[in-house]
């Protein structure tokens, strides 16, 4: 069986990417079964990728034109997923649904490509199946009127072998903070900051560290670099009680440390799809603190404080009563262990091996 992936890009640190590479990965496992991946960028060496600049350089490729499985993934708009109508007849094809950010969440320079996005989400009218990633997406595709026979399978995290025993703040009394997330207004990197001067304003906090991961590329620039500036202040104003890190673009391995090492993960989001983050975080022994919208309540499986979205009083207060809770002696001795069992076993259900059995059971019978 030949299949063909088809996407704009694939690239490290970028979440569509990831879940595009772990499906090929489970599908070049099958026997009888080749896998190529059109995109016009893509920095995983271990792919079968063939760079294509334009539609045309898919739609005539002889190997596209064989395939007998078309796979597209779709979160932004992207002339190749125009080649959903052009797809071989022979072929079935499949869309992966990672829903669209809303343009009122983004810059005013990014509302076009926005509006191209949700316009060109109809074209999953002309494909055979849908896999959505959340019941959230789905509902999204239903309220568009797309009514294509659609499945949920949620994507995968990588998780630790067995459960955490312990933070560093156990032991050197500094409490960890981690964001992780996109330097965009829909993940809210400001509304952190703005929440976190208010509890140094309040004084009376333990030492904080906290931890600011994002891909760069993928950022909103000028966003970007006002977070910079208030985390700069944050740090000079109250040097003795707080030190703020911006940190773009770092490697897995990096990320789970800091994962590993935080005490609380903290995402003034206004709007997932999914939401690998959180999972990420709880299966690291984070204590989570969000806002409560679109897939955050799902995804979260009641193990987070979720707060309403915008209001930066009450992500103040659910931050430091959190923090509160984590530097006590009763959360140390028995209070994160437990949290920290519960939370393992909810995102058992998240592991690759589990996610990837159920793509490919989803594809055998799908093809057969």
């Amino acid at each position: 069986m030949k299949i063909s992936y088809v996407n704009g890009i694939c690239l490290k640190n970028d979440a569509i990417s990831t879940a595009i590479s772990r499906e090929i990965e489970a599908l070049q496992e099958l026997e009888g079964v080749s896998v190529r991946l059109y995109a016009y960028a893509c920095d995983y060496s271990h792919l079968p990728f063939q760079k294509v600049n334009d539609v045309s350089d898919v739609a005539f490729d002889e190997y596209f034109q064989c395939s007998d499985l078309v796979v597209f993934h779709f979160g932004v708009y992207s002339p190749l997923f125009n080649l959903l109508a052009m797809t071989p007849q022979r072929a079935k094809r499949l869309v992966v649904f990672h829903n669209i950010t809303p343009k009122q969440f983004l810059p005013a320079e990014s509302h076009d490509l926005i509006n191209k996005s949700v316009m060109q989400m109809s074209n999953i009218v002309w494909a055979d199946h849908v896999i959505c990633v959340s019941e959230t997406n789905l509902q999204v595709l239903r309220d568009a009127n797309i009514n294509t026979p659609a499945s949920v399978l949620p994507l995968s995290v990588i998780l630790p072998i067995v459960p955490k025993t312990t933070k560093p703040s156990f032991t050197d009394n500094i409490l960890r903070i981690v964001f992780l997330g996109r330097f965009v207004m829909s993940k809210g990197p400001n509304e952190l900051l703005d929440a976190l001067e208010v509890l140094l304003k309040q004084g009376g906090q333990p030492k904080i560290r906290v931890d600011m991961v994002g891909n760069f590329l993928f950022s909103d620039q000028q966003l970007l670099e006002k977070v910079r500036e208030q985390a700069n202040i944050l740090n000079q104003i109250y040097k003795d009680n707080v030190q703020i890190f911006i940190r773009g673009n770092i490697t897995d391995k990096e990320k789970q440390q800091v994962l590993d090492d935080a005490d609380l993960f903290v995402l003034p989001t206004y709007h997932e799809g999914f939401c690998v983050p959180v999972l990420e975080a709880l299966a690291s022994g984070c204590q989570v603190v969000i806002y409560d919208n679109s897939n955050t309540p799902a995804i979260s499986g009641g193990l987070a404080i979720l707060v309403p979205t915008g209001d930066i009083l009450q992500l103040a207060d659910a931050i430091s009563n959190t923090l509160k809770k984590v530097c006590s002696l009763d959360w140390e001795t028995v209070g994160y262990r437990a949290a920290c069992e519960d939370s393992y076993q909810y995102v058992q259900q998240f592991s690759p091996q589990q996610i990837k059995q159920q793509f490919v059971d989803f594809i055998t019978n799908f093809t057969s």
